[in-house]
């Protein structure tokens, strides 16, 4: 995986009890589900197979692009965010011999479906937004695997229709 615990830590607030076990397969799914999409097949895997190739893309900082000195974010970033929000939605449910249950002590109170679903919203929509300027980046230093694999990022927000 192109990121752990500590990453998203950097990025997130997120409990330091969280095991690597845990947040893991949130992890993977943020990877897999929404940022190869987004990078497309090609370019992803030349990622995951040589991260070190990569370092700029993937840990971000600054370039020049036309004497003008830019930054961003990194990919590291973004897919920290998308795998908090895969977290913040997935991640309080423990499945027992009794099913699936949702820890909580006598000094807790769960946090609310609908409260998860606006945190999962948010967090894709800024992980999408940050996404956008790595996006800039690449067009800017004409990544080839970005460019031959016809990839446009996804929109993030709602589609509205009326239903008669």
């Amino acid at each position: 995986m192109l990121i752990d615990r500590t990453e998203i830590a950097k990025h997130r607030e997120i409990s330091k009890s969280v095991r690597e076990d845990k947040i893991g397969p949130y992890i993977e799914d943020a990877q897999r589900l929404d940022l190869k999409p987004l990078l497309g097949e090609r370019l992803y895997n030349a990622i995951s197979k040589a991260p070190l190739d990569h370092a700029l893309l993937l840990d971000g900082g600054e370039y020049t692009y036309n004497g003008e000195t830019y930054d961003h974010p990194g990919l590291k970033k973004v897919l920290s965010i998308f795998a908090y929000a895969r977290y913040v939605m997935f991640g309080s449910y423990t499945d027992t011999a009794f099913g699936f249950v949702e820890k909580s002590n006598q000094d807790s109170k769960p946090v609310g479906d609908a409260h998860k679903r606006t945190l999962y919203t948010q967090n894709q929509n800024t992980a999408t937004a940050y996404f956008e300027e790595v996006v800039l980046f690449m067009n800017r230093k004409e990544y080839a695997l970005w460019r031959s694999s016809g990839c446009t990022p996804r929109r993030s927000g709602f589609n509205i229709s009326k239903i008669n």
